[in-house]
């Protein structure tokens, strides 16, 4: 069962708004007047956003909430809602573009127990263009709802978040194919993980909210970038630790990290911890899709003991980043409540304990 970030009522509510929302946006866009184009946007936000967890426009909402002052709540509640609405959408549907990317790039066959986007039978290679039309609607929905600085802000920020997961995309895929594994340390990891998914899980949907509520400055930056960078790139960490597994009825998706050769946690803490021997053995198997291959690393990762060390650092992740928390002074913005709320709502969807028991008892 999926670790609740809202109530359900507050979930399916939002859940409930989502085509009505885009049916909005699509009016207003004479460029994609045409029925086709039209049905295709639709098709592609429907395809990537039912039946997966929208964690992201969750995390926009309940830090919009908790941010937001009484009388905004009072006063303004139906505009208010319907910006917070379309904002926690659009931060989705950035999760959307940056799927159907990596999906390519990673040749993954399956996403959410469905065949991944560019696999479909209508889209093959209009994948690329699908996503990059999809980004644009992205912001056409923004210019509709947000004015002023509120959308300056906005429109900066989520163009920080595409350049930002388009250079982690790229690195992640220049150290995949350069297989030089001098380069798999645990520092050009962390840089690929935070800029490929680590910034977006976590930092993007935080900051978003706080544009919203007027509370977006350097302080709150800073301390968003303190205590939140290490819970991102643990989010990163964790979707190696599942990709591990290559289980689809769990995970939903295909993995196949071991094959394409990536600089994952996985491999980087085995390389850290290899003997020569496992060293070379390591070498020669890893980004092979052949299957003797592929269940060689597997073998290695649980010689060196890879998954409890995972489980270690996943306590010691959480317990630094609650350390660092009470460390703020109580008049911080976001204040310390504010962190701790949402570290402990959002830090069970990046946990695997209950995963990893039931595959080893």
């Amino acid at each position: 069962m999926a670790n609740e970030i809202l109530s359900r009522n507050d979930y399916e509510k939002f859940q409930k708004s989502i085509p009505i929302i885009i049916e909005k946006g699509l009016q207003a866009i004479n460029v994609l007047k045409p029925a086709e184009l039209n049905d295709r946007i639709k098709r592609i936000a429907e395809y990537s956003t039912q039946g997966r967890n929208l964690t992201q426009s969750e995390m926009t909402i309940l830090c919009h909430e908790i941010l937001r002052k009484p009388e905004e709540v009072k006063d303004e509640l139906h505009n208010t809602e319907i910006q917070q609405y379309v904002l926690a959408l659009c931060v989705q549907m950035v999760m959307a573009y940056i799927i159907i990317m990596d999906d390519i790039e990673d040749g993954t066959k399956t996403r959410n127990r469905k065949p991944c986007w560019h696999l479909l039978p209508d889209v093959g290679s209009l994948a690329m263009n699908d996503a990059s039309m999809f980004r644009s609607f992205i912001h056409e929905m923004l210019k509709q709802s947000f004015q002023g600085s509120t959308y300056d802000n906005i429109h900066n920020l989520f163009n920080e978040a595409f350049l930002t997961c388009n250079v982690g995309q790229y690195f992640d895929a220049v150290t995949a194919r350069n297989r030089n594994y001098d380069d798999f340390t645990i520092e050009r990891y962390k840089m690929i993980a935070h800029h490929k998914f680590g910034y977006f899980s976590i930092k993007f949907p935080v900051l978003s909210a706080l544009i919203l509520s007027n509370k977006f400055n350097k302080d709150s930056q800073r301390n968003i970038d303190n205590i939140l960078t290490d819970i991102g790139i643990w989010s990163q960490i964790n979707n190696d630790f599942t990709d591990f597994f290559d289980d689809d009825k769990r995970t939903g998706k295909t993995g196949s990290d071991i094959q394409a050769g990536k600089c994952t946690w996985l491999a980087v803490t085995a390389l850290q911890r290899c003997n020569q021997k496992q060293r070379k053995e390591f070498e020669t198997c890893y980004g092979s899709w052949e299957p003797e291959n592929v269940n060689r690393i597997r073998k290695l990762y649980e010689d060196l003991n890879i998954l409890n060390i995972y489980f270690h650092e996943e306590r010691a992740t959480y317990e630094a980043t609650v350390k660092k928390i009470q460390s703020l002074p109580s008049n911080a913005l976001p204040s310390p409540d504010f962190f701790q709320i949402i570290l402990d709502k959002y830090y069970p969807t990046i946990s695997c304990g209950e995963l990893y028991n039931t595959k080893t008892n």
